[in-house]
């Protein structure tokens, strides 16, 4: 919601509603991971140069206060080309928790599925760790 005043505006990302406001902070020429969630949409603006966004399969080079929707279940990757941090604020509308990032490329090496969505290993008792 955008309310227009004499000296600019005020813009509701989220007004009453279950929501986490977030800072995502990408270092100079690193990238998330392409990933999805089930629980939440989230709202992005762009607070840095240099970041490129990756929705499905669209790829922008974002411009300083530009403004993203992602879906829940819509892939998704922030990259960072420029030479200092890149920062995107992030408002997320639902159940926000890491158990709910379902990653589908990784540079890092990191498993692609949690423990929680895969099970234990082959032969531990999950009531024992």
């Amino acid at each position: 919601m955008i309310v227009e005043k004499p000296w600019g505006k005020v813009t509701t990302y989220t007004l009453n509603q279950t929501a986490s406001v977030r800072m995502i902070t990408i270092d100079a020429g690193q990238t998330t991971s392409e990933h999805y969630h089930q629980l939440r949409d989230e709202m992005w603006v762009v607070l840095d140069e240099g970041l490129v966004i990756q929705i499905g399969n669209r790829v922008v080079e974002a411009r300083l206060g530009e403004e993203f929707v992602v879906a829940s279940e819509e892939p998704h990757r922030i990259s960072n080309r420029g030479e200092r941090r890149g920062r995107v604020l992030e408002i997320a509308h639902g159940y926000t928790t890491e158990d709910d990032t379902f990653r589908l490329q990784d540079e890092y090496g990191r498993p692609l599925e949690s423990e929680w969505q895969t099970g234990p290993p082959a032969g531990e008792d999950p009531l024992r760790g």
